[in-house]
């Protein structure tokens, strides 16, 4: 296939990725560059679900709601390694407070003129009672009435099995379903392993190219390294560019020179992670939806061993890569926690890392930060650079479904048809996938004996890579069970990861490939064998190994707040 007749994508997360994805099933060879690694911006810095949007209702978001509770039904058939149910709790302290603020953030949604007015010149109650909760989640059952999953049920608070709330403050638990995909970075490389796999069977050119940026002179595209500057790529005429740089996207188009009004107006959400067992214990299988002082409802879900609580919603400018949970956040999400469960008394010193991201959310100079629109769409310009397709707002939910739409769009363009073959694949790893917890358990002890790892070790490789991991174990010639210092994770397996996922730093392989920033300790040994594997593979040389490990130790204390052991 001739270098001319391929797409250009700017922005490997999970937007970028599902629209290369598509692109290849329906023949078109694609390139895809990113200035940083993959899935390094939204996708990575989300709550981590996959689930329908219940506060949208209050906005008249339906079509939204429908698509994304669709959306969730196929992804839950499609990747059941990555994305899993979970059963939500509301806690209510009154029956009918709340219906007159939520009657006008419904008529603001719908733009009714007044309503804007309405809702900052008088000060109703806005928190949501019982009744009104009730008649949303009724109305969220009848959007997902396809689904597999339970309906929403009411209940008293101190009920066996439920999460143990304040119930100085809160009577009822209203329970509904959703989902959760803890791994989005790997649910990411899972579908450029599938991108591969399609341009082998259609005999398409598929390229990805992290750390590098995009020249654009006369409609040709130069690709240059950042990491290597050495390393020239020939030049080419897209077809198309595609910007899916997310909450970058006025930024990418600044930096090619292409004229535009603002597109992006992002909040940055940000996030904490604890490893408190009380709260864990209060907790249980079941996650907290629960509405804080302000009316914004904030997150408290079970996230493995750990607890994950989020999310803000703050207007910020500047660069989106650069922002961090402030202070003030984090006191907003430890006291949010202890609203719900007082008798867990969470403080600074149990947060065992934060992160923060902006969402791509449209420009909208006006109003509540919560009232922004979380659909999607896209601005097309056409001109000296050629034809740019930018794209505004998407989540984590309905990625599919917005790569349909612009492949569509894009296919339509070049004077040709769209099918869908995406409803219906799989995503790697979910192949031949065991049916009952019991077969799933059954399963990996096989694996565990066949290869002689622990039943942690082959949990662990299990939950990045699914049914994929025994292909990959047996790849690897004269495999050893030796670990890497501090973690589960076969030394081996490891250098499999950098030499077929598009590793290049130490941060790629604890952030987005291994997942090991979300382990309780983060040991020196851990990164210094990282870093011997970057050099075993020709991705760093020996001579920059106590550089790179400063330079990270500090990335992650700003970014993370994480402390290495």
């Amino acid at each position: 296939m001739n270098q001319t007749e391929r797409v250009l994508i700017l922005g490997a997360g999970i937007n970028g990725v599902a629209i290369a994805r598509e692109l290849l099933l329906n023949g078109i060879p694609v390139c895809m560059i990113d200035q940083g690694d993959l899935s390094q911006g939204a996708t990575s810095k989300s709550s981590r679900l996959v689930h329908g949007g219940l506060r949208y209702l209050e906005y008249g978001d339906f079509s939204l709601v429908k698509e994304s509770v669709h959306e969730r039904g196929i992804l839950l058939d499609l990747a059941p390694h990555f994305v899993k149910p979970l059963r939500f709790a509301i806690p209510l302290a009154h029956r009918a407070t709340g219906v007159m603020s939520s009657g006008l953030r419904f008529l603001s949604g719908f733009r009714v003129p007044g309503a804007h007015w309405l809702t900052t010149r008088f000060s109703f109650s806005s928190e949501r009672g019982m009744y009104l909760v009730d008649m949303g989640l009724t109305m969220y059952d009848w959007f997902a009435s396809k689904g597999k999953l339970p309906r929403h049920s009411v209940h008293d608070a101190g009920e066996p099995g439920l999460p143990d709330i304040n119930r100085q403050k809160f009577r009822w638990l209203a329970c509904y379903s959703d989902a959760q995909m803890r791994f989005p970075e790997r649910f990411v490389v899972a579908l450029l392993h599938d991108c591969q796999k399609i341009a082998r069977q259609k005999g398409l050119d598929f390229e990805l190219l992290t750390y590098h940026r995009l020249s654009l002179k006369n409609r040709n595209a130069q690709l240059n390294s950042l990491r290597h500057p050495d390393i020239h790529h020939e030049l080419f005429v897209p077809k198309v560019i595609i910007n899916a740089s997310g909450a970058c996207g006025d930024l990418t188009l600044q930096q090619v020179d292409v004229s535009s009004p603002r597109l992006m107006g992002g909040t940055k959400g940000s996030h904490i992670i604890t490893f408190n067992q009380s709260l864990r214990d209060a907790l249980g299988e079941q996650a907290i939806y629960s509405e804080a002082s302000d009316g914004r409802l904030v997150f408290i879900l079970p996230f493995g061993n750990c607890t994950l609580i989020g999310t803000t919603d703050v207007r910020v400018e500047g660069n989106p890569l650069d922002v961090t949970a402030s202070p003030e956040e984090l006191d907003y999400l430890v006291g949010m926690v202890n609203m719900v469960f007082p008798q867990v008394k969470l403080t600074h010193d149990d947060i065992n890392l934060h992160y923060s991201g902006v969402r791509p959310l449209p420009y909208q100079p006006e109003g509540k930060a919560a009232s922004i629109s979380r659909d999607h769409s896209i601005q097309e310009f056409e001109g000296p650079s050629g034809w740019i397709v930018t794209l505004v707002g998407g989540k984590l939910t309905s990625w599919r479904a917005f790569a349909e739409n612009v492949t569509d769009r894009i296919l339509k363009k070049l004077g040709k048809s769209y099918h869908s073959e995406s409803k219906t694949r799989l995503i790697p790893g979910a192949e031949h996938y065991p049916l009952t917890p019991d077969i799933l358990k059954a399963e990996q002890e096989r694996l565990a004996e066949k290869f002689q790892l622990s039943l942690v070790s082959i949990q662990t490789l299990w939950e990045l890579q699914g049914t994929m991991i025994e292909e990959i174990l047996e790849s690897i010639p004269e495999f050893s069970p030796e670990l890497l210092p501090g973690t589960n994770i076969p030394r081996q397996y490891v250098l499999w990861t950098i030499r077929n996922e598009w590793v290049e730093t130490i941060g790629d392989l604890v952030e987005r490939r291994l997942m090991l920033i979300f382990d309780e300790t983060l040991p020196a040994s851990t990164l210094q064998a990282l870093a011997d594997c970057l050099v075993e593979t020709g991705k760093l040389d020996a001579a920059e190994i106590p550089t790179s490990i400063d330079e990270y130790k500090q990335h992650l204390a700003k970014y993370y707040g994480k402390a290495v052991s």
